[in-house]
């Protein structure tokens, strides 16, 4: 534990220096503008799940850091592998991280998307606050991390109930890959056999 508490705050100091401070109001207006376009996107009943997959997969690429995200699940492994393998998972990651989400949300029907605040952090990323209150079922907290880089927002990791979604998966990953030799084939073969199960 005091090992990998050492790695995450190496990452957020290595990264720091790359990110402008953002602005919280800018922060939240760029967040509530995008929950808004995801919840409408992921309750519309008009278009077909493929449709809705690509969609969500077009505001993944513009809105999420991927390739940050990717090499801090990784973790040390993300230098240890071949280029090929790391252009792989990041194929992978997006495509499994999109099935994922389309598949949970697509039986909402009327939701909201509501800001509930923002936090300035100390390493110049903002935290925006916010819940989708649901019509049948608990209202789900989503926080969201966000950064600035040359003047563009993008969000770094999603925090669902408390829960770092960066942080499980590097843990759940890191465990797939050390069952598989120290190899990220093992979690690219893992996370191919995943995405056939959303394909089904």
């Amino acid at each position: 534990m005091k090992k990998f508490i050492l790695v995450l705050i190496s990452f957020l100091m290595l990264n720091t220096s790359i990110f402008a401070t953002l602005n919280p109001q800018k922060a939240e207006a760029f967040m509530s503008q995008l929950g808004n376009t995801v919840i409408g996107l992921l309750t519309n009943k008009s278009i077909s799940d493929q449709e809705r997959a690509n969609k969500f997969q077009k505001i993944f690429e513009t809105s999420f850091d991927e390739k940050a995200i990717s090499k801090f699940v990784l973790g040390r492994y993300w230098k240890q592998s071949s280029e090929a393998e790391k252009q792989k998972f990041l194929n992978l990651f997006k495509a499994t991280t999109v099935a994922s989400y389309a598949t949970r949300f697509k039986e909402y029907t009327s939701e909201n998307f509501i800001i509930m605040g923002s936090r300035l952090e100390s390493d110049g990323g903002v935290t925006i606050l916010s819940k989708i209150v649901r019509s049948k079922g608990p209202d789900i907290s989503l926080d969201w991390k966000i950064f600035e880089k040359k003047g563009v927002m993008r969000i770094y990791d999603v925090i669902l109930e408390g829960i770092s979604m960066g942080i499980t998966q590097r843990s759940e990953y890191a465990a797939v890959i050390q069952q598989g030799g120290g190899r990220l084939e093992a979690l690219n073969a893992a996370l191919e056999k995943k995405l056939l199960t959303y394909q089904q």
